[in-house]
């Protein structure tokens, strides 16, 4: 299935290469139009997304590129509106749009190498918001009204060694926020991190592209753009996928659990009894093993309620859940499937359970002792057990029928000794 999923991402890309090629040779403005204009749809809507979906996912690492994206969106437009051919500018040559490609691309660069530092702090977005409002309003003012930019394309020469140095700069600040974002990978999770990288390493690519081309409408500022693209993207992705997706996600989780689980003492309900006895029977036929189920009650449980109130009740369902949860291996589960009814399944041999059965009494027979309400109260337990094989069926009743007679059979007997 991943396997799939990666052919049809790289035949995805295979296309789109083609058919872009064909349509830069056809005509180069219109393809540099619309791959900019892409990279700036895509990053206004990865701030967008970032800081609308922050309250779900919660993450300073994506609102903080959200900010800075959708600074470097607007260098971008001011790049395609000066871009040669374009009109837009009367008076500025090739030079004015490739300082404006270089100074989004300082900003990513920095940007990128940045980020990681929020992957576990939080950050003031009034402070964020005026920093880079005044960081782009110094770069369009030295590019475009005082003109005093340093050159990156002279006409009849080509890129500047300012415009080549400055991509391998960015390049290497770039592997800075690499070795950054790697040093603290394990406070993200890994979809986030995998996806960081490449989006950092096909930005490298697309500056790299960018050292080589003579000609503006040529191959590698092609290539270039291209590269551009894929890398917003992917952090698009990102955005899309911790904002929207997983919140969600956990949102069904959560709904699930909520379904299965007992509110009172987290443990599983019926319902979730249920479901988790049919995957431990389907796992003991796999593995040829048994496993015991215990019925317990809390016997005189309705005292507690009666005498010291709901609240105390609730307290002692609570610790009863626990000590049963103690009294069991991780491994085994808890059920309350009634008001003072619970289950424990124990992946166990059935000669072991009257052994895990006296354990749990003389657990809460200690219980009792130390705990006043509990011994008020005269609470007491009465247990039932049954044992599963892989010959029997998946019936959950009769094995429940046979622990609740047995269970039933000690209280009825406490209640003769009584009278």
């Amino acid at each position: 299935m991943h396997t799939q999923k990666i052919v049809k991402t790289a035949a995805v890309l295979f296309t789109a290469v083609v058919i872009l090629y064909i349509l830069s040779g056809y005509n180069y403005l219109f393809y540099h139009t619309t791959a900019e204009g892409f990279s700036i749809i895509v990053a206004a809507l990865i701030y967008v997304l970032a800081k609308r979906t922050y309250k779900y996912s919660g993450d300073n690492l994506l609102l903080f590129l959200g900010y800075a994206y959708l600074f470097i969106a607007i260098i971008d437009y001011f790049h395609i509106l000066t871009y040669y051919g374009m009109g837009v500018f009367p008076g500025y040559d090739k030079d004015a749009p490739t300082q404006l490609w270089i100074s989004g691309r300082y900003m990513e660069s920095l940007s990128l190498l940045v980020a990681p530092l929020f992957i576990s702090r939080t950050f003031s977005r009034k402070i964020v918001f005026l920093i880079y409002s005044a960081a782009t309003i110094i770069l369009l003012s030295l590019i475009m009204v005082f003109k005093i930019f340093p050159h990156c394309y002279i006409e009849g020469q080509g890129l500047t060694e300012f415009k080549i140095a400055s991509e391998y700069i960015i390049c290497l600040i770039i592997l800075g926020g690499a070795l950054l974002l790697h040093r603290s990978r394990e406070k993200v999770n890994s979809f986030v991190y995998y996806s960081m990288l490449g989006s950092m390493g096909v930005t490298i690519l697309s500056e790299l592209s960018f050292t080589l081309y003579t000609d503006v409408y040529g191959v590698m500022n092609f290539l270039g753009h291209f590269f551009k693209i894929i890398s917003f993207y992917i952090i698009f992705k990102i955005i899309v996928v911790k904002g929207l997706e997983e919140p969600y996600d956990i949102i069904f989780e959560k709904l699930n659990y909520s379904l299965i689980t007992d509110s009172l003492t987290g443990l599983y309900n019926r319902k979730g009894f249920i479901e988790f006895f049919k995957r431990e029977t389907a796992k003991a036929r796999r593995e040829n093993k048994c496993f015991g189920l215990f019925m317990i009650d809390l016997d005189n449980f309705k005292n507690v309620n009666d005498i010291f109130g709901h609240p105390e009740g609730d307290r002692i369902l609570k610790d009863f859940a626990t000590l049963l949860k103690n009294s069991v291996r991780d491994t085994d589960v808890v059920c309350r499937v009634g008001g003072d009814e619970f289950v424990v399944i124990v992946a166990s041999p059935c000669e072991s359970l009257m052994k895990i059965e006296n354990r749990i009494r003389k657990a809460v027979k200690t219980w009792i002792k130390k705990d006043e309400v509990a011994a008020r109260a005269q609470l007491d337990v009465s247990i039932g057990s049954a044992c599963w094989e892989p010959l029997m069926g998946v019936d959950i009743d009769n094995l429940i029928n046979t622990a609740d007679k047995i269970m039933y059979a000690e209280k009825n007997q406490k209640k003769l000794n009584r009278a």
